[in-house]
């Protein structure tokens, strides 16, 4: 039965696929031009991918695949429908960006993997992928089988909470259903969402689009998901919900709070839209990279022989936090960081295990730049660096970027408050920027 299901979803998808796509305007020219469609939310899960093998599962039309390949993956998408792997695999070439994509039934394709003894350092699935899914233990098993050991499943969903409402907010879906839920097909929600989903910017496209080919939905909830992956073996590192839903504008009166993140309308309680998971396959960490440990973390001033070191964590920290500034722009940014504000700059490092994990920048009491090296992330050095020159400086102060969420609710946890706000950055870009201090 779940067969027959996922093949009527297949047909639906690729009648789907070719509306959506209609609306995103020339794709290629955007990645030419070094634009990127992840969420900072996305790439912080996923940590530094460089020289990592990554599969990317139900990777629809390949814009996310192409984004992470270009922050240094080799990345493989698995799609079921053939419109778009299709257009993925167009996308690539005409791009100029390397990625492999394979069109299979994903259950499917896990048995060819698991049979032929593929690996990957990262797996990665994100928005609206598991209602389309029968059976998440045949899912998660397949997700524990191709992660080398050490290896990290990041994945980013819409909350199934939010699936109980209809349309206009009115209670109308059973939350995690026991059956599939019928529907009349995929339906054109990038119409819906406008410039939310369209990051190349929205294009009329197809209008009125009527899917003739029913869909089947899955609807899982969070407790069966976190089951799934520990039934199969992985560990549960992180659960994370937010309050709003990235570029899908799935329910009336949605309001953009900044950064394509929209939010129930301001007269309703804040709801959760969004939830992420990480999780890990036990064993030696891939690539060989530091794991934060109990080791004892060792704070002091940088030496210039470190430049390459701090160089490289600002880059791979910098693709996370500022994703909006585009590829092309955050190197060239790091050649001024090298030949300007590093020399400039009083920078200390977090050492661990005679390993530089981070590193603060200050211009006397102003934070120029506070960056960790992603794969160690959340272990409590950028609170340390802070700390620490709280402690020699007292008053800090603080620009940072409003898209950057993670980085300005940081700063708010440490007890920075908002001074001012401007609508450009300092090179005169549409990026909001937020003066934050922390009195000493």
């Amino acid at each position: 039965m779940s067969n027959d299901l996922h093949e009527a979803n297949r047909l639906s998808w690729n009648a789907a696929t070719v509306a959506h796509n209609s609306h995103k305007g020339d794709q290629a020219a955007f990645f030419r031009a070094g634009g990127s469609t992840l969420y900072p939310e996305e790439i912080e899960l996923l940590g530094d991918m460089t020289g990592l093998d990554l599969l990317h599962l139900q990777c629809n039309s390949g814009q996310d695949s192409l984004s992470l390949a270009r922050l240094g993956a080799r990345v493989t998408g698995v799609d079921i429908s053939d419109e778009a792997i299709a257009f993925a695999t167009r996308l690539s070439e005409e791009s100029g960006i390397a990625a492999r994509f394979e069109r299979a039934d994903l259950f499917q394709w896990f048995d060819g993997a698991r049979a032929s003894g593929r690996r990957f350092d990262r797996v990665f699935a994100s928005y609206g992928t598991i209602c389309w899914l029968s059976d998440l233990g045949i899912w998660a098993r397949g997700i524990a089988d191709v992660l080398r050991p050490g290896g990290r499943f990041a994945f980013i969903e819409f909350h199934p909470f939010a699936m109980v409402f209809g349309p206009s907010w009115q209670l109308h879906y059973d939350y995690a259903p026991r059956e599939p839920v019928a529907e009349t097909g995929v339906g054109d929600y990038v119409a819906d969402s406008g410039a939310g989903l369209a990051a190349a910017g929205y294009q009329q496209g197809v209008v009125g689009f009527t899917n003739p080919h029913p869909s089947f939905e899955f609807n899982w909830g969070i407790a069966d998901v976190i089951q799934a992956l520990i039934d199969a073996g992985l560990r549960v590192e992180r659960l994370t919900e937010y309050p709003y839903s990235n570029g899908w504008v799935g329910f009336e009166g949605m309001r953009d709070l900044g950064g394509r993140r929209m939010a129930p309308p301001a007269t309703m309680p804040s709801l959760p839209l969004m939830y992420a998971i990480a999780a890990s396959k036990p064993g030696s960490e891939a690539g060989g990279r530091a794991v934060a440990s109990a080791a004892p973390m060792t704070i002091r001033p940088w030496r210039p022989e470190e430049g390459d070191r701090l160089l490289a964590i600002w880059l791979a920290a910098s693709r996370i936090g500022h994703p909006f500034l585009g590829e092309a722009r955050l190197v060239e940014q790091q050649q001024v960081v090298r030949d300007t504000y590093l020399p400039m700059a009083d920078n200390w490092v977090a050492e661990i295990d005679g390993k530089v994990v981070g590193f603060i920048g200050l211009i006397e009491s102003f934070i120029g730049g506070l960056f960790v090296d992603p794969d160690i992330r959340g272990s409590g050095i950028g609170r340390a660096l802070v700390e620490d020159a709280a402690a020699r400086l007292g008053q800090l102060e603080v620009s940072v970027y409003a898209d950057n969420q993670a980085a300005v609710d940081f700063y708010r946890r440490r007890g920075f408050v908002e001074t001012a706000r401007k609508e450009t950055d300092d090179e005169g870009l549409p990026f909001a920027v937020i003066d934050m201090v922390r009195n000493a």
